[in-house]
């Protein structure tokens, strides 16, 4: 007897490009897994996640600074005199300034001594430039020009004294 030998029929179907998404696929994982692990060791290493306790953040207590002032606001003090020591903050003297601030302040019957930078954009309009004329005493924050230093004494809403220059000023503390 002979055996019959008996032809499989094979479809041919197109594997290849079944395989080829499968790859994309796979490597799409793999992109995605590897960022996934990036971003969590950093996470880690920085502090962003942390296991075990939480820690509650440190809790500042906020104060407000009332010692220095806005052009706007050196005739409109509670106080019914009080000083107005007008610098540049970024002046070299300025840390003079406030130490003898500190010094006055602690001194007993002594005034107010509030502090304007004339550097910041909004304090520019009061800023004296050359060859300008200013008023001796003015009541008024659009009439008020200082130059670079100047101490004003403000009483009752009106400037009623000046003293400009480092010299003066230092003078005046002493």
């Amino acid at each position: 007897m002979k055996k019959k030998v008996q032809k499989r029929k094979l479809y041919k179907t197109s594997k290849s490009n079944e395989l080829e998404y499968m790859k994309v696929i796979k490597i799409f994982i793999v992109v995605i897994l590897i960022i996934a692990l990036t971003y969590f060791v950093t996470a880690l290493m920085t502090g962003e996640i942390r296991f075990g306790k939480k820690k509650e953040p440190a809790s500042e207590e906020v104060s407000i600074q009332y010692d220095e002032i806005t052009a706007g606001q050196v005739f409109s003090r509670s106080d019914s005199e009080y000083y107005v020591l007008c610098y540049n903050f970024s002046d070299s003297f300025s840390s003079y300034y406030l130490s003898f601030r500190e010094t006055y302040v602690q001194k007993e019957n002594s005034l107010p001594i509030y502090l304007l930078d004339l550097e910041k954009s909004f304090n520019q309009e009061m800023v004296l430039e050359e060859g300008e004329n200013y008023q001796q005493f003015p009541s008024a924050i659009a009439d008020l020009k200082v130059a670079n230093p100047t101490m004003l004494k403000i009483k009752n809403h009106k400037v009623v004294e000046r003293i400009i220059g480092l010299d003066d000023i230092i003078q005046f503390f002493q």
